[in-house]
This record gives C-alpha cells, structure tokens and sequence, in this order.
C-alpha cells in the first residue's frame, strides 16, 4: 500500500523561494558581491548558483523522463535560451556547469550579475520548478495506473524534489551568515531585535 506524504512539497518550495527572493532583495549590491578575506563565495555567488540549480532540475528531469510529455515543456533551461553566460561574461567553458564542482579559484573569479538581473534569472528560475511540481502534482498525485518504469521515475523525481528543497536551505543559511559578518545581524538576530 503506497503512502502518501503529509506535507505539501510545492508549498515548501514556495515558501523557501519567496524567503530567499525577499532576503535578496533586501541587499545592496555591495553586499551582494562581498567576500571574507579568504573567501571564494559571496552571496551573489549563491543566489546565482540557487537559479542555475533551479533552471537545470527542471530541464535535466524532463530530459531523462519525456513520458511526462509535452505539457510539462521542453527541457531547456533559461541559461541556454537566453545566452546567459555570454551576456554576463562567464568563461565559455563554463556555460553548462551548474556551479557545482568547481574549484575555490575558479569561484572567486566568476562574475556577479547586477542584482536585478540575477533576481530576475532567479525568480524565473524558482517559479518554472514550481509551475513543474503544481503540474507533476496534478497528473500524479497517486501512482495508480502508471507502470513500474514510470512509478520508479516519479519516485526519483519527487526524491530529487526533496533534495533540492534541503540544498536551497543550506544555501540560505550560507547566505545569512555572509550578510551577519557584513552587517553584524542575521536573520535571527534581526527578529529578535525587531
């Protein structure tokens, strides 16, 4: 007997999205780009990463599972579609990396979009992930009458789902700690305080 979990995944993913969308755009651009001494990643940097991780979920599941058909899109991220890399000046070698892998040098030296710009990218990244999940949820909210190929796909997809809520709340407290060694508060103390 299949269980059902008890929580509601694109919730989740819509509350997390609009906690790192509003944490960012609170930011200047100086504390978007600003490093510790010694440092390879910068908030930007993270924000960046976050969209591109978004973008290529997306289009890396529907490209390993097309019998979710065409409804669900085409599996093409917004890097690709729109020339990001060249347009922002990240290294040609680099156009299809997600940011993960990459060496500390490697990482200091990569562009940081102008904060509109990267917020854009990533408000369009986050809300194609969610439009994704409120369409898998709606043709598969249960497993009846799909095979086990298909099962075992839909399995992997909402496993890899989860996956990415945890690593888009890894990165935001990375995130909260540079803005606290920049600004002396963080999230937590800035509740308290207010």
């Amino acid at each position: 007997m299949p269980s059902h979990a008890l929580y509601d995944v694109l919730y989740i993913f819509k509350d997390i999205h609009k906690v790192v969308l509003e944490f960012a755009g609170e930011l200047d651009e100086d504390q978007m780009v600003w490093r510790p001494r010694g440092y390879s990643t910068s908030i930007g940097f993270h924000l960046w990463h976050l969209a591109r991780e978004s973008d290529f979920l997306k289009a890396i599941i529907l490209e390993r599972a097309p019998q979710l058909g065409p409804d669900f899109g085409e599996p093409k991220e917004i890097w690709e579609n729109e020339s990001l890399a060249g347009k922002w000046g990240f290294p040609t070698e680099l156009n299809a990396t997600v940011g993960t892998g990459l060496t500390d040098e490697v990482v200091a030296t990569l562009p940081i979009p102008p904060k509109d710009e990267l917020l854009d990218y990533l408000r369009r990244s986050y809300e194609a992930v969610e439009e994704f999940v409120e369409l898998l949820d709606e043709r598969y909210s249960t497993f009846d009458g799909v095979d086990e190929e298909m099962k075992k796909k839909l399995q992997n997809i909402r496993l890899n789902l989860l996956v990415f809520l945890s690593h888009d709340c890894r990165h935001l407290g990375m995130m909260e700690c540079l803005k606290g060694l920049q600004t002396g508060f963080g999230s937590a103390t800035e509740k308290r305080k207010g």
